[in-house]
C-alpha cells in the first residue's frame, strides 16, 4: 500500500500546480472543488503565508460548503479520487512549508477509539483503505490523548518512544532522524487529526544526496510550530469536510452491505442447515470478521448449539450449557457481549487461550449478539470472531501463536453492534421460518408413518382434492403397487364408487358449511378398482373434512377413509349359506 498522506520532500523539485485534473464525471463540481484546493495550496510558501492564508481561508469556507452539499450526490469512486487528491495536495504543501521529508495525516475514529489514515490500493488506484491503529499508541496516540505537540530532536532512534518506529522502519527500509507531531484541533478545542512530519531536511542539497546527507541535525523548531499554527486553520477547514465525507461514503457502503446481506436472507430456502449456513456467512461478510457462529437455543436441554464447518468440509454438532463461554452468557442475559482487540487481556479468557493452543487460532476480538424471532423470543446468538484489519497486512501463522498477528489487531465497534443488531432482526425471522418449516416436515413425517400403520385405506388431500399422502392399504384397494405415486393427482379420478357420486361427495366435503357434509359415512359401498389390477371391493367409506379449529367452514383438506370389509362380507356370505 503507498500512503495517500504521505509526501517525499525534494526541495530542488517540488510541485508547485495543481495535482492532476480528474477525470469528467457526474461528480464534476466535487473535481472542481478538489483542483481549487490544490490551486489555493499551490499559492502558499513560508514568506506569503501569513498574506495569502486569509485569502485561501475565505475561499476554502466556500468549498467546504460545496462539499458539505454534495454529501448526498458523490459516488463513491468519484469521490474517493477526489479525496485522495485533496490529501495528497495537503500533505505536499504541509512537507514543502515545513521543509519535511515526509508527512502524514492521522484522523480520529472517536468510536473506535483508533487513528486512521487514508490510503491508496496501489499506484495508479483510486480506491482508498485505511491504515489504522488504537488512538492511544506510539507518539501520535500521545498527541491525540494529551492533544500537545511532541517534538522529538536528532536521533530519534535515542528515544525511549522509538520503538515501534524501529521495526516500521526495519520494515520498510526507511530511517527516521528526528519527529515533529502536531494536534490539529477544531474551533471547540476537539481533535480533527494529528499531523505527524519526519525528518527535517536542509534548505538545499544536490539533487541524489541520501537522506543522511539531507537531515538538519537541529531538528524542528519553535519557529516550524508558529509557522503550522498559522497554516493549521485552512487545514483544519478542509480536512473536517474530507473526513465527513469519508465518513459518509463508509457509512453508505456498510448500509449497501447490510441490505444486500438482509435480500440474501429473505431470499435463502426453507432448509433449516441452509439458512444457519447463509445467516453465518452473511454475518461474517457484513462485519468483515474472520469467523462467525450461529448458536441456536435449546430450551429444553438448556443448551446452545451450533454446527461447526470441519477441514473435509463436513460440519459438526457442538454443544454447551447455557451460561457457559461468552455465547453462553449472552444466551443467559439477552445481553450483546463486545470484547475489543485484545481478548486475551479479558479476565474470562482462559478458556479461549486453551482452546486456540488446542487448535492452532488465536482470538483477538469477539462481539456476541442476542437473535430473537418475531414474538420476541430469544431463539440464539451470533459469534463474530476477530474483526479484519483494515489495509494489506500479512496473513495468520500459527507458528506465531500467543502472539497477535497484525491482520486482526482490530476491534467491534458501537456502529457494528447497531449493523448486527439490524441484520439478526432478519435472521431471527428466516431461523423462525426455516424452524417452523422442518416441524411441518417432521409433522407430515410422522403422520406418513400413521397413515402406514393402518390398515384401513387412506388418503389425504388438499382443498383442490389433490392427493397429498396415501397409504399402502389405500393404494392395493386402488389396485396399485407400492412404488406407484399418486401423490398431486386428483382422488376423484381413482375412486369410482358402482351407483354413487364421490366426485359430489368429496366436493361437499371440501365446501362444507353444516356437520353432514363435513362428516360423510357411506357403509357397504362397491369399489370398483382401476389400477393395475382391475377389481371390486367392499368398503365403508368416510370424507371428512380437515378445518380451522378457529373457523369450522374455513376447510383445508379432506381425510377419506376406506374400511375394506370384502372378508367379512364374504364370511357372512358363506355362514348364511351353510346355514340355510
Amino acid at each position: 500500500m503507498v500512503a495517500a498522506s504521505v509526501y517525499q520532500h525534494n526541495s530542488n523539485q517540488v510541485e508547485k500546480g495543481s495535482i492532476s485534473e480528474a477525470n469528467s464525471s457526474a461528480a464534476g463540481s466535487l473535481v472542481a472543488a478538489g483542483q481549487m484546493i490544490s490551486n489555493f495550496l499551490a499559492l502558499l510558501n513560508r514568506e506569503s503565508l501569513k498574506q495569502v492564508v486569509p485569502d485561501v481561508e475565505s475561499s476554502l469556507h466556500i468549498v467546504n460548503q460545496t462539499l458539505s452539499m454534495l454529501e448526498a450526490l458523490l459516488e463513491n469512486q468519484d469521490f474517493e479520487k477526489v479525496l485522495l487528491e485533496i490529501l495528497t495536495a495537503i500533505t505536499i504543501k504541509t512537507a514543502e512549508l515545513m521543509k519535511a521529508d515526509r508527512v502524514t495525516i492521522f484522523f480520529l475514529d472517536e468510536d473506535k477509539k483508533e487513528l486512521w489514515s487514508v490510503v491508496a490500493k496501489g499506484e495508479g488506484n483510486n480506491t482508498l483503505g485505511e491504515l489504522r491503529f488504537p488512538a492511544d499508541q506510539g507518539i501520535v496516540g500521545e498527541v491525540a490523548t494529551f492533544k500537545r505537540v511532541v517534538n522529538v530532536p536528532y536521533d530519534f532512534y535515542d528515544d525511549p518512544r522509538s520503538n515501534t518506529a524501529k521495526k516500521s522502519d526495519k520494515k520498510t527500509g526507511y530511517r527516521t532522524y528526528t519527529l515533529l507531531a502536531l494536534p490539529l484541533l477544531n474551533r471547540q478545542g476537539d481533535l480533527v487529526a494529528v499531523v505527524q512530519l519526519l525528518n527535517k531536511v536542509k534548505n538545499s542539497y544536490t539533487q541524489n544526496a541520501s537522506l543522511n546527507d539531507k537531515i538538519d541535525r537541529q531538528g524542528f523548531t519553535e519557529e516550524d510550530q508558529k509557522l503550522f499554527k498559522n497554516f493549521a486553520p485552512s487545514m483544519r477547514l478542509v480536512l473536517e469536510s474530507s473526513k465527513s465525507l469519508y465518513g459518509a461514503t463508509q457509512r453508505q457502503r456498510a448500509a449497501t452491505a447490510l441490505i444486500k446481506a438482509t435480500e440474501s436472507l429473505n431470499l435463502s430456502s426453507l432448509d433449516l442447515e441452509e439458512t444457519l449456513t447463509r445467516v453465518m456467512d452473511e454475518a461474517k461478510t457484513l462485519m468483515k470478521a474472520d469467523r462467525s457462529t450461529l448458536w441456536l437455543i435449546d430450551r429444553e436441554r438448556n443448551e446452545l448449539w451450533a454446527q461447526i464447518p470441519q477441514a473435509d468440509g463436513s460440519s459438526q454438532e457442538i454443544r454447551i450449557l447455557m451460561g457457559v463461554g461468552f455465547a453462553g452468557k449472552v444466551a443467559q442475559s439477552g445481553e450483546a457481549l463486545n470484547i475489543p482487540f485484545d481478548l486475551y487481556d479479558h479476565p474470562n479468557s482462559d478458556n479461549s487461550k486453551k482452546v486456540d493452543q488446542e487448535s492452532g487460532y488465536r482470538t483477538c476480538s469477539l462481539l456476541c449478539m442476542p437473535v430473537y424471532n418475531s414474538n420476541q423470543e430469544l431463539i440464539g446468538v451470533t459469534q463474530l470472531v476477530n474483526k479484519k484489519k483494515t489495509g494489506d497486512n500479512d496473513p495468520y501463522n500459527p507458528n506465531d501463536w500467543p502472539e497477535a498477528p497484525e491482520c486482526w489487531q482490530a476491534s467491534f465497534n458501537r456502529i457494528d453492534e447497531e449493523y448486527m443488531k439490524a441484520f439478526n432482526i432478519q435472521a431471527g425471522v428466516a431461523i423462525q421460518r426455516a424452524k417452523l418449516f422442518a416441524t411441518i416436515k417432521q409433522q407430515e413425517q410422522i403422520q406418513r408413518d400413521m397413515l402406514r400403520s393402518l390398515s384401513n385405506g387412506v388418503i389425504s388431500t388438499d382443498k383442490t382434492g389433490k392427493i397429498i399422502a396415501t397409504n399402502e392399504s389405500a393404494k392395493k384397494l386402488l389396485g396399485y403397487d407400492h412404488g406407484d405415486s399418486l401423490e398431486g393427482l386428483s382422488v376423484s379420478q381413482f375412486i369410482n364408487i358402482k351407483g354413487g357420486n364421490f366426485a359430489q361427495w368429496l366436493q361437499n366435503a371440501l365446501t362444507a358449511k353444516t356437520a353432514k357434509d363435513s362428516r360423510q359415512y357411506y357403509p357397504d359401498q362397491t369399489l370398483i378398482s382401476q389400477g393395475l389390477e382391475s377389481s371390486k371391493h367392499c368398503v365403508n367409506l368416510s370424507i371428512n373434512s380437515i378445518a380451522d379449529a378457529s373457523d369450522q367452514t374455513h376447510v383445508y383438506a379432506a381425510l377419506v377413509v376406506m374400511d375394506d370389509i370384502s372378508d367379512e362380507k364374504r364370511l357372512k356370505t358363506t355362514m348364511y349359506r351353510y346355514m340355510t
